[in-house]
């Protein structure tokens, strides 16, 4: 599992990836917070990559970090 927090350079972006992100079943948790313009969530690892490539590939990502979970 892996988390992740990605940042956005305006609300707009920020929805888009949040909606990409909810239509992912295998999406375990995630949280919008458009006061900083992120949005984190938890998946699995596989997913997840393709996951971001999408969301980067829509535009108006800034940063993005993420972290492995341990089991």
């Amino acid at each position: 599992m892996r988390v992740y927090v990605l940042h956005f350079e305006n609300l707009g972006r920020l929805t888009r990836a949040f909606d990409r992100v909810l239509e992912h079943a295998e999406v375990e948790s995630s949280m919008i917070e458009p006061d900083g313009m992120r949005l984190r969530f938890l998946g699995p690892r596989a997913m997840t990559e393709r996951l971001v490539e999408q969301i980067y590939e829509d535009g108006g990502l800034t940063w993005c970090s993420r972290h492995d979970l341990v089991s």
